[in-house]
């Protein structure tokens, strides 16, 4: 099991914004976060590593989603209250979303980022 998140850049199904960075989780598999697609491959690893470095400062949400079974979620805002990220996964109490967030949170810094677009060759930052 990895000992640290890590952000992957991929490639997207939308032509005008092909690509999108998500959060892999502690145990190398799940996904915790991801963001909005993006129009450049430049624009989503600045865009991760601002998160990385910065999330200790962000603002990070856990809030009621609108899913029934599983309803607390998390997102992480800027200063300007824009969604940087939002989580991947619904989660059944307040708890279990907390604890996602503050994953990301307290763990982000130490992430690696990994390119795993088509264009790749195994870039990692």
């Amino acid at each position: 099991m990895s000992t640290n998140l890590k952000f992957e850049i991929h490639d997207s199904n939308n032509p005008a914004q092909p690509y999108y960075w998500k959060i892999i989780g502690r145990n190398g598999y799940d996904t915790l976060a991801k963001s909005e697609t993006l129009t450049s491959k430049d624009h989503t690893l600045r865009m991760a590593q601002f998160v990385k470095s910065s999330a200790t400062s962000l603002l990070f949400q856990v809030f009621r989603s609108n899913n029934g079974s599983q309803p607390w979620t998390w997102r992480v805002l800027a200063a300007n209250n824009h969604v940087v990220v939002s989580a991947s996964e619904t989660y059944v109490n307040q708890a279990g979303a907390q604890a996602a967030a503050d994953s990301v949170k307290y763990h982000a810094s130490s992430a690696e980022i990994v390119d795993k677009t088509r264009s790749a060759v195994s870039s990692r930052w």
